[in-house]
């Protein structure tokens, strides 16, 4: 007997880590498909039906892989697992246990097509000709809740299906127990969602509270003009994956030894590209508590880009069918930040330019009164 060269079987090696790194990307492209749909508060009639098509979907997606070199169809699910990473423990071993029983079932019944697709026309057996019966594992009245969760289903042909309104089998209420521990284990999860923290990991109610207790016991100084560091910069261009905005970012520090409550005022300015007129691409406040010496950051954002577009190209003067409205594009001009404490006290002010300076005058030009700029964020420039 010859023995076998090592080479042959760092070919069989390269072969089979060569078709894992062909179907990775099915894993990925199947975990969206893995995402439950929800619990129901009670059974929905047409939950199975749209679990079904969920179903069918990731069947065709596991024989697909199966038979093009890549993972069967159990890894394929476990791996894609790793892309849902929500989904708590135990309701992932349900739904892969039910995935993968549906699977061979339906591996075995001969359901899928030469394009790997599920048909659900079975062509093995007694059962051939018909189509296999998707069905609830436990009867709805026992756990209305899993109306239309992978979990809670299962394929077989007609003539093992539950008979309707039949006696329940006792090897299904078996699981009762197993899907009342996913229902709390979701419960869990959900209790345990923390709400958003600030830099101390305090929420908003607590943040609220730890500033009320302060000022009570700054007294009178409280009450003072607070010693702010503001600053600022633009962070972002528009692309695709921030929507195509401008985003700005500003820092507010109080070095003042009390805190203090103040306003953010802010604006965003962009000019057209012919005549180079200002305008509002975004303004808001906000009412900011800041502790001694803490830090406050924020971002300011404008709208897409392209919301823009054609109402700077109305300011420009240009006409609805003139050629040179497909050559321009809205251009971002600078912000400018104002804190006011108080009713109308201007404690700190921030400009991106000095020539953005000008909108902070005691009487602006027209082309830098903020309150007379047109407002091209709105759907109409006014």
């Amino acid at each position: 007997m010859h023995p076998i060269p090592r080479l042959f079987f760092l070919g069989l090696l390269g072969a089979a880590v060569s078709a894992w790194g062909v179907n990775y990307p099915l894993a990925k492209a199947l975990a969206p498909q893995l995402r439950p749909m929800g619990f129901t508060a009670k059974a929905e009639p047409g939950g199975m039906d749209q679990v079904k098509g969920q179903i069918v979907r990731i069947l065709s997606a596991m024989e697909t892989s199966a038979q093009t070199g890549g993972p069967d169809g159990s890894a394929l699910v476990d791996k894609a697992f790793e892309f849902q990473p929500n989904v708590g423990t135990l309701h992932r071993q349900a739904m892969q246990r039910s995935l993968v029983q549906m699977w061979r079932e339906a591996h075995v019944l001969g359901c899928f097509n030469d394009k790997h697709q599920y048909t659900g026309l079975i062509t093995k057996f007694a059962d051939a000709g018909s189509q296999a019966v998707f069905e609830y594992i436990i009867p709805l009245e026992h756990v209305p809740r899993f109306s239309r969760d992978i979990s809670n289903v299962r394929l077989v042909a007609p003539s093992k299906s539950r008979a309707k309104n039949a006696a329940d089998a006792a090897r299904d209420l078996a699981y009762l127990p197993q899907f009342k521990d996913i229902e709390r284990e979701a419960l869990n999860a959900k209790l345990n969602i923390k709400p958003p923290t600030n830099n101390f990991g305090q929420t908003k109610e607590e943040a609220a509270r730890i500033f009320k207790e302060e000022m009570e016991r700054s007294g009178a100084a409280g009450q003072g003009t607070p010693k702010l560091k503001l600053s600022g910069r633009l962070t972002e261009q528009p692309m695709k994956r921030n929507g195509y905005q401008w985003i700005y970012s500003i820092e507010l520090v109080n070095l003042s030894q009390h805190p203090s409550e103040v306003t953010i005022q802010w604006w965003l300015l962009g000019d057209t590209e012919l005549k180079h007129l200002n305008y509002l691409m975004a303004e808001g406040s906000e009412k900011v508590q800041l502790r001694s010496m803490a830090a406050h950051k924020t971002e300011l954002k404008t709208k897409s880009k392209n919301h823009y577009d054609g109402r700077a190209d109305d300011l420009d003067g240009l006409g609805p069918k003139d050629k040179m409205r497909s050559k321009t594009e809205p251009k971002y001009r600078g912000a400018v930040v104002r804190i006011v404490h108080g009713a109308d006290t201007i404690v700190a002010t921030w400009t991106s330019d000095p020539t953005m300076a000008r909108c902070l005058g005691s009487d602006p030009e027209s082309e830098y009164d903020l309150k007379r700029l047109p407002k091209l964020y709105e759907n109409k420039p006014k």
